[in-house]
């Protein structure tokens, strides 16, 4: 395996992709079963050794990791996922585990260095050199968003402006004063700076020098990202909006990443570091080409904490590239099995709503509330308009109607009445 420009996203042709990832999956199950207590104890229970996964096509006889073997054997410190000494660690990241036991990632110094590299790759995917002044409004702390970021950031020689989340309004001036070029963050945030750019007077086509926003960390849709595009005039500075794509689990951000060739459709995975499969998530089988399903990841570079076959719950599907960057494609994702909204016998996406909503410029905001504490259920959907008409709500029905089959109530709010998101955005409320 020859040595190559780990940041490049152009370093590789298709067949050397191929080959280094062959050669990582040999020497990450060796190291799993002679390291890793939760692998090795994996592999006993099913007469497996690493003589029996040579290939791609061999993984499957490895079973699933899941969230919770996670939260079962990987809490606090890494536990029996671990496959390096406690001493090797540098620290570690986790999601906040307001739902329960938090997931957690451990990371040795060269899982700092190989995360740092794959978000230098994405940002050079997208568009971003190291002439750009980079405003990085993801939060800083257990999460991973704003410190691999910032890492990334600093590896292309960029600069970069640590601002975390809050303090909105200081932020609109920031933009303005220090002339930031890209803009990173999660879509709701980046979407609240524009409205609050506005709403200070200031002019985000005359005042701003903004090119490129990065945005991920929560599902999105191409209309979302039309909307960040136009309303902090990025298109007409020759950029865009290039969604970034990452989990606690798997690095953090770095993963996928959209290029300007994308169309808002999909995001180039890199996968001479992640190996991926597209699954059928009622059976675990496999899915043909271009078939939608949920993402498996296995982290072929992963140091402390490498995972074999983990179920991200992610909805996506994948392709073969068909441009300048040679690394396959997974679509934009439709969201997380677990975010499905189940509505009188309908299987409902958050993102096909938010398809239709950020179709709408009038619309400030909006609010999806599942009631189920009747017999006849409801769903209302609370939006946020200067001007509410009959028209407006009718031209929302239907649209909903096309694209989810499923007719809503749609109650109409005043401006400023629905929360906004520094950080993952919280739209829907399931009342049981």
């Amino acid at each position: 395996m020859r040595d190559y420009d780990e940041v490049n996203p152009r370093a590789l042709s298709k067949d050397e992709i191929e080959d280094i990832q062959t050669f990582r999956l040999k020497r990450l199950i060796k190291r799993v079963y002679e390291n890793s207590r939760f692998y090795h104890r994996l592999f006993k229970e099913k007469g497996l050794t690493p003589d029996d996964i040579r290939s791609v096509e061999d993984l499957v006889k490895v079973p699933f990791t899941t969230k919770d073997d996670l939260r079962k054997y990987a809490y606090p410190y890494g536990g029996d996922f671990l496959a390096v000494p406690f001493e090797d660690l540098v620290g570690w990241h986790m999601t906040s585990g307001t739902t329960g036991i938090p997931t957690v990632n451990a990371y040795t110094w060269n899982d700092i260095q190989t995360w740092t590299n794959l978000v230098a790759r994405s940002l050079i995917a997208a568009g971003v050199t190291k002439n750009d002044i980079v405003m990085n409004i993801y939060g800083y702390g257990l999460f991973t968003g704003g410190l691999g970021l910032h890492q990334g950031i600093q590896r292309i020689g960029a600069k970069v402006i640590p601002w975390g989340t809050g303090r909105t309004e200081a932020l609109a001036r920031a933009l303005k004063d220090y002339k930031a070029t890209v803009i990173t963050g999660t879509p709701s945030y980046e979407l609240l700076v524009a409205e609050t750019i506005r709403n200070l007077g200031i002019d985000p086509e005359k005042d701003l020098a903004l090119r490129l926003a990065i945005p991920g960390a929560e599902a999105m849709t191409k209309e979302m990202l039309e909307r960040i595009e136009d309303e902090l005039y990025l298109k007409k500075r020759g950029g865009g909006a290039f969604e970034i794509y990452g989990s606690t689990e798997g690095l953090g951000p770095g993963v996928a990443q959209e290029c300007p060739n994308d169309k808002h459709e999909w995001m180039h995975i890199w996968t001479d570091h992640y190996l991926v499969e597209i699954i059928d998530p009622e059976t675990g089988e496999r899915v043909s080409e271009g078939e939608d399903g949920e993402l498996v990841i296995t982290t072929l570079t992963k140091e402390a904490m490498p995972l074999i076959r983990y179920r991200t719950r992610d909805v996506t599907n994948m392709i073969e590239s068909d441009d300048d960057i040679p690394f396959p494609k997974i679509h934009m994702l439709k969201g997380r099995i677990d975010d499905v909204i189940f509505y009188k016998g309908v299987k409902l996406f958050p993102t096909a709503i938010n398809q239709v909503m950020m179709n709408h410029s009038e619309i400030y905001e909006y609010q999806v509330i599942v009631d189920k504490t009747s017999r006849d259920h409801k769903l209302i959907i609370r939006v946020e308009v200067d001007n509410p008409s009959d028209k407006l709500r009718e031209k929302l029905i239907e649209e909903i109607r096309a694209v989810a089959f499923v007719t809503p109530e749609i109650e109409f709010v005043n401006r400023g009445e629905l929360p906004r998101f520094e950080g993952k955005s919280r739209r829907v409320i399931i009342k049981e």
